[in-house]
């Protein structure tokens, strides 16, 4: 049972927080792909592949990415997490959140649509990530101090009707409200982008599940495949991802979204998102149509009370999965996302592991 309280305690280049990390590697959402990648990964692969400084320009990023000589792991065999179609490179800035016995990275988000985590090869969203998440972090290391311990903030935003991981805008300006005096501008960006906080409340999640020795130790989707991977296991028990079900914002691109992705599941799985939505009237009030109908009470037959994370065991015994919150991304990439809706895992996947 994890007894410590986790904080924020750094934004760092994933480069220095984890010099162990296997060269020339780029780090996507969910298990290993089994085949062809959806392009809006390989977007945002590219971009990274620029940002890591391996490539001078994204079309020439792409031809690396293809001949293997830039290799493309899951995230959370590395132990660190991305958001929907975004990939990790070494130069990326991310939140470090953790205690004195664990820590847990995670890319910080370079802002609003279009964006690396939704396929983006658009070029205002490299530098963005490049010029804008480096003077953000110098700014914000020296203010961290003032953010209290995380689960003190998401309790807090839990009750001002977040979910934490379809919607954050209460956590976002808890956070921002947090830091005290920062400039203007920043403060502004920062406002103006609600799903900053999410990032964070990833990190949180997983450390969390790091520090409490549950049976998953790894969790999400990567558009074709959504599955876990059970602790000190190499494999993933996956199955095929189905499309989240829920608002879609852009009709004309429906039929190109994507299956679940991201490893935000994390936060799903540590109590969050799908197993908080009784807290999120405006989400079932939008998702009422889609929702199973014991959404309230869901989260007492499949989490463990004591460490407050979804339990394989009791998904087994009860026939019933862990609901996952995500955007829907498009299998093209563009950089906006198609909507957002409620991924229902399958109970099925977790019957062998309990």
């Amino acid at each position: 049972m994890t007894t410590s309280k986790a904080r924020l305690l750094r934004i760092v280049r994933l480069e220095e927080a984890r010099p162990d990390l296997p060269s020339r590697t780029l780090f996507h959402a969910g298990p290993p792909y089994r085949g062809e990648r959806p392009r809006a990964v390989m977007n945002a692969a590219a971009q990274a592949a620029v940002i890591a400084g391996w490539a001078s320009e994204i079309e020439a990023a792409r031809r690396l990415l293809e001949s293997g000589d830039i290799a493309l792991n899951p995230a959370q065999d590395h132990g660190l997490a991305v958001p929907l179609a975004m990939v990790a490179a070494p130069a990326m800035w991310c939140f470090e959140v953790g205690d004195e016995r664990s820590i847990f990275h995670v890319p910080m988000s370079e802002g609003t649509p279009p964006a690396l985590r939704f396929g983006s090869d658009a070029p205002e969203a490299l530098e963005l990530a490049r010029t804008w998440c480096r003077q953000a972090a110098e700014l914000l290391n020296p203010r961290l101090k003032y953010v209290p311990a995380l689960e003190e903030l998401i309790e807090a935003a839990l009750n001002r009707g977040d979910d934490c991981h379809a919607m954050t805008a209460a956590g976002n300006q808890l956070f921002v409200d947090a830091l005290g005096t920062i400039p203007d501008d920043l403060r502004s960006s920062l406002l103006g982008n609600a799903g900053f906080v999410l990032g964070i409340w990833m990190a949180w999640a997983g450390w969390k599940l790091k520090r409490s020795g549950s049976l998953i130790e790894a969790v999400g989707g990567n558009g074709i495949d959504f599955g876990w991977r059970p602790r000190g296991v190499q494999s993933w028990r996956t199955a095929p991802a189905a499309t989240p079900s829920g608002a879609i914002f852009k009709q004309d691109r429906a039929a190109f979204s994507l299956g679940a992705i991201g490893d935000s599941a994390l936060v799903d799985i540590c109590g969050l998102g799908g197993q908080s939505l009784r807290f999120a009237p405006t989400l079932l009030a939008e998702w009422q149509h889609v929702l199973p109908d014991d959404v309230r009470t869901r989260h007492t037959r499949i989490i463990d009370p004591e460490t407050g994370i979804v339990d394989v065991a009791r998904v087994a015994k009860s026939g019933i999965g862990p609901i996952v919150n995500l955007a829907i991304v498009d299998r093209d990439g563009g950089g906006f996302p198609i909507g957002r809706g409620a991924y229902l895992a399958p109970p099925e996947l977790f019957a062998t592991g309990g």
